[in-house]
């Protein structure tokens, strides 16, 4: 282009002085806006997955203003609450909690916008009037450029439930404990006495003021067999003990003694030994009784003891002998889930063949090395049940040896965490989703400050190649550079507004589509940057239907694929076919793609001859953030955002590809019967007579409307101050009929100068110009302080001329 412009610089002496401004105007800024063009096509792909993610999450996802008022909601809101998204919005957050508690939420939320909060568990309330418990968590953020809080809200409604399960169960327990026909107690690390059940309290005749004020264990042993049992303590509390009976003589209240025999066993908490539940057995009347009889009394007797108490254990007790047979010492609900007990009986060749074959040589690799040396183990593994469901087990084990250091087996306890592991998993997905949209809601924001930054420089650009272009008759050589200008100027602001409908600041409307002329404008655009190695073969049907989608998404979808098709081949170079052609689904693609459900489609394909994907990249491809490119090739968005476009127009998208055998993607869109408008001589540029007062802080802009406005007709007067504005305003305001103002100023908004001109001259007409128009669209009122319309900048001539000349007729009738 810099070419061409010194080309014709021996005719610009003929040009007049604007358009020689305008051509320099181009020079300095076309370089700016085609580096920006790629950044911005990487921004619009990435917020297409906002909207989506937001209301693919499950749980439910809330914006509250700073005021309480809910902005936002996402899908599972309206599910979980019966509410829709409008009446949320005219809801307060506190209109959503049962009446009863809204004076605690409404301190739990000023709490969080203060700061010293950010969890609520108060109840949220249905619209059917049904309370649900919620955990609710909040993030402070902005929104719309405000400062909001983001809450995520879980119900926890089966968390409770299994919370009041586990409280009960653990209530049961200490019963059976309480209860228990055998004397039991628990001792901290010291030896204090933490707990006794009633057969300690009858046995040794102990109160609870007694436990109250402090009892050590150690004070009923006789001074002969301290030593032993504070050597036994540390056995005990060591790592890997393995329980067994100790037999003691211990003094009671009136000073007898008695024999007894202890079973203890280390207490637990959260991975760590916190102290020691011992189980006593009194010996006397054994110890009166023959030795063998004896002997054989007690160790049925503590057998049957010991298994009532592993019985209750949460988990499934089990002996692996050195014969490698396993027999399980519990009986507990463990073990008949799913047939759970089958996959551990017998020996443990038999049990391998429920493990899983990735897990198999972890369970194999433990087992021998507990055979080889005294150790404890702690390993998880996943089985196959003979339901063909998978468990994920944990398997604590400890290895046991002979005085004389022979293996005898191996000692263990299985705990099934198929829920503990599957509800880390979605904590994971969920806080990895969370990561994404919090990801997508910054890059959304950035985007919006960058179009209306570009927006503004295209501003100049427009106007001053549409004024060259209109100077020029048709003859001329400059002609074409203007309108090609133009044209390139018009191609920057569809990009910019796809950036405005990335950050949801503008919605794009479908309209009857030519995908011919789509192909055609989106090969000008890519030509140049296609490496020559690279052939473009095309076979396009020119008398194919239209279809109803919106141009610039379609355009995209072009562009995406063709640049995944030629990156594909940028070493080795290739052959990049692009087809189209109209198609009647037949019976036996109708039985592999089955959502084809129209009469007619157009057929859009493009394949290269390039490094072709496998199986397991072909299954992921359109997942977003999945790409197989280095970092400054791509984000992975692009595949994901094509697929979102073809679905959401009621289209299919079907990939073909083999590891060095290129790629061909075909992309299936209904054809309609309807005809695409073609594109019609400009009307003549309506002319105008008022006064017109211009404000916009960027100079090229203010620079531009001088020279536009006297084109047209008016008279102008244009400042890049709003409060130079005001003052020249408020000495004489009968001279103006008309004010256009930007909306974002560093002195003061559009909206604000309004507001002070409105106090002036009531009735004075104000028409706002913004490169984001967002912030009109959504925040701004109309049809205060006179605004009567607003123009998304770069505004045309024609579009210009007839919006002023429509305000004044108004105004004046």
């Amino acid at each position: 282009m810099v070419a061409s412009l010194n080309v014709a610089s021996h005719s610009l002496d003929q040009v007049p002085e604007f358009a020689r401004k305008a051509l320099e105007t181009v020079a300095s800024h076309i370089g700016a806006a085609i580096a920006q063009a790629t950044h911005d096509e990487k921004i619009t792909t990435a917020n297409r997955n906002f909207a989506s993610l937001f209301d693919t999450i499950d749980d439910m996802l809330f914006i509250i203003a700073d005021d309480g008022a809910i902005l936002h909601t996402n899908a599972a809101c309206t599910v979980l609450l019966g509410y829709s998204h409008d009446e949320f919005r005219r809801l307060h957050v506190l209109d959503v909690h049962p009446p009863e508690r809204r004076e605690e939420a409404g301190r739990t939320v000023q709490q969080m916008l203060s700061g010293q909060a950010n969890v609520c568990h108060v109840p949220l309330l249905s619209k059917s009037g049904e309370q649900v418990p919620v955990e609710t968590k909040i993030t402070h953020g902005t929104w719309d450029g405000k400062p909001v809080l983001f809450g995520i809200i879980r119900d926890i409604t089966e968390r409770l439930k299994n919370q009041s399960a586990l409280v009960e169960s653990e209530q049961k327990f200490r019963e059976l404990t309480e209860f228990l026909p055998l004397p039991l107690f628990e001792t901290d690390l010291h030896g204090m006495v933490t707990y006794i059940n009633l057969e300690v309290k009858a046995f040794f005749g102990l109160s609870d003021d007694d436990l109250r004020q402090g009892i050590s264990a150690f004070s009923f042993c006789v001074l002969q067999e301290l030593d032993r049992a504070l050597a036994n303590q540390k056995k005990i509390l060591a790592p890997g003990y393995v329980p067994k009976g100790n037999e003691y003589t211990i003094i009671m209240k009136d000073g007898t003694r008695r024999p007894v025999l202890l079973y203890s066993s280390p207490i637990r908490q959260d991975g760590q030994v916190s102290g020691v539940r011992t189980t006593l057995v009194d010996l006397s009347e054994l110890k009166r009784a023959e030795a063998v009889l004896r002997e054989s009394d007690l160790e049925k007797r503590v057998s049957e003891e010991f298994k009532s108490i592993i019985d209750n254990i949460p988990g499934a007790v089990y002996r692996h002998s050195s014969d490698d047979t396993i027999k399980f010492l519990s009986h507990s609900d463990f073990l008949s889930a799913e047939s759970l007990g089958s996959c551990f009986s017998g020996s443990l060749q038999q049990m391998l063949t429920f493990i899983h074959p990735d897990d198999m040589r972890l369970v194999v690799d433990t087992y021998e090395e507990l055979r080889e040396r005294k150790a404890s183990k702690i390993i998880i593994y996943r089985i196959l049940t003979a339901a063909h469901a998978v468990r994920w087990i944990e398997d604590r084990k400890t290895s046991a040896f002979s005085e004389e250091g022979v293996f005898s087996g191996i000692d263990g306890i299985l705990f099934d965490i198929t829920d503990r592991v599957l509800a880390q998993e979605e904590n994971q997905q969920l806080e990895s989703r969370l990561r994404n949209t919090q990801r997508l809601e910054t890059i959304g924001t950035l985007a919006g400050g960058i179009a209306h930054d570009f927006n503004n420089i295209l501003t100049p650009v427009l106007g001053y190649a549409e004024m060259g272009a209109l100077s020029l008759s048709d003859q001329d050589p400059l002609k074409e550079y203007f309108t090609e200008i133009t044209q390139a100027a018009e191609r920057a602001r569809n990009l910019v507004a796809q950036i405005l409908s990335f950050s949801r600041a503008d919605e794009r409307t479908p309209s009857v589509v030519s995908v011919q002329a789509i192909l055609n404008e989106a090969l000008k655009l890519l030509r140049p940057s296609i490496p020559s190695t690279i052939t473009i073969e095309q076979q396009i049907d020119n008398s194919c239907g239209n279809i109803f989608a919106d141009p610039s998404q379609i355009h995209q979808v072009v562009v995406n694929l063709c640049t995944n098709a030629f990156q594909a081949m940028e070493e080795s170079g290739g052959v990049l076919t692009i087809q189209l052609r109209e198609i009647i689904p037949d019976a036996g693609m109708l039985k592999t793609q089955p959502g084809l459900s129209a009469e007619r489609y157009i057929e859009l394909g493009i394949a290269d001859t390039g490094t072709g994907m496998d199986a397991a990249t072909m299954e992921r491809i359109f997942e977003p953030f999945f790409t197989t490119k280095s970092v400054n090739k791509g984000t992975g968005l692009g595949l994901s955002v094509v697929h979102g476009i073809i679905t959401s127009n009621n289209g299919e998208i079907v990939v073909e590809s083999f590891p060095g055998k290129g790629a061909t993607f075909r992309i299936y869109l209904p054809v309609i019967n309807e005809r695409s408008e073609a594109p019609t001589g400009e009307d003549p540029l309506p002319k105008g007579n008022a006064s017109i007062l211009f404000v916009d802080d960027e100079q090229p802009t203010v620079q531009m409307m001088k020279m536009m406005m006297t084109k047209l007709g008016f008279r102008i007067r244009a400042l890049n101050s709003p409060v130079q504005a005001l003052e020249l305003f408020r000495r004489n305001p009968e001279q103006f009929d008309l004010v256009i103002t930007d909306l974002t100023m560093p002195e003061m908004t559009g909206v604000e100068l309004a507001r002070e001109l409105h106090e002036t001259s009531p009735q004075l007409p104000v028409i706002l110009m913004t490169g984001y128009g967002k912030d009109i669209e959504y925040t701004i009122p109309l049809s205060r302080y006179g605004i009567c319309k607003f123009l998304k900048k770069p505004v045309k001539f024609a579009q210009l001329a007839s919006v002023i000349n429509e305000v004044i007729s108004h105004n004046n009738a």
